[in-house]
């Protein structure tokens, strides 16, 4: 189950990116940029990069701010202290604790509905 985002709590504008959306992308959800240079949701499909995390929800054609770093605010409780994941789920997720082991591991939570994200340093070229 796709875990939703109540926004983006604090983020560096110097840690972020713009690039086109190619697929509608919800608020806070991990994307990664393919090599057509668009921005689409970590998912089923591909869960093994993420580049970032959605600042604002976009569709296709949209400009979308990717933040590499940030707090994020979710919907569903964490468990504290435990690791964040990108998850695997169709049409993409806000990164949470509770999507256990699928997708990337992208940070940890921190509060109860908060949690600390970031883009994998070293991310796989091949997007």
């Amino acid at each position: 189950m796709a875990v939703t985002s109540k926004g983006i709590a604090m983020y560096d504008a110097r840690d972020s990116i713009k690039v086109e959306a190619a697929e509608t992308i919800p608020l806070g959800a991990s994307v990664y940029i393919h090599t057509d240079g668009k921005a689409y949701v970590v998912d089923n499909g591909k869960s093994d990069v993420c580049h970032g995390f959605a600042l604002m929800a976009r569709t296709v054609g949209q400009m979308l701010t990717v933040v590499t770093r940030c707090r994020m605010w979710v919907n569903t409780a964490q468990t504290l202290g435990a690791r964040c994941y990108t998850g695997a789920v169709a049409g993409g997720s806000a990164p949470s604790t509770t999507l256990a082991a699928n997708g990337t591991v992208c940070g940890f939570a921190f509060s109860a509905y908060e949690i600390y994200v970031h883009a994998n340093p070293v991310p796989p070229a091949d997007g």
